[in-house]
């Protein structure tokens, strides 16, 4: 959902859905119900969030320019330890299964 501020220019977006997929009003009810009210306050908060999405892209690109390689380096870095983590973490449930089938063994011999 997103909250705009058309006055500031202040925009607050979270992951949930936007405010027309939750109920029949598409801004969420801040148009008091007022159809055309509500159809100008949406454009508005898509105007900011298109134009925060637009920011975000020349962010990504300078700092992708500036830091690249090194984030390159720190990223590979995080996948070469994630990838242990993850090795380990099967083996630990490869043991696991392995004490599993040994007690099921014990349990099912005869006396």
């Amino acid at each position: 959902m997103s909250s705009c501020d058309t006055k500031t220019g202040v925009c607050e977006t979270t992951a949930a859905p936007q405010g027309h997929c939750e109920s029949k009003c598409g801004c969420g009810g801040a148009c008091g119900g007022d159809s055309m009210v509500c159809k100008m306050h949406m454009w508005m908060c898509s105007f900011h969030e298109a134009k925060k999405a637009v920011m975000v892209e020349i962010l990504k690109a300078k700092i992708q320019k500036a830091w690249g390689p090194k984030l390159e380096k720190e990223a590979s870095a995080v996948l070469e330890v994630m990838e242990a983590k993850w090795k380990a973490m099967q083996a630990v449930g490869q043991a696991k299964d392995q004490l599993r089938e040994k007690f099921e063994q014990i349990c099912n011999e005869s006396k």
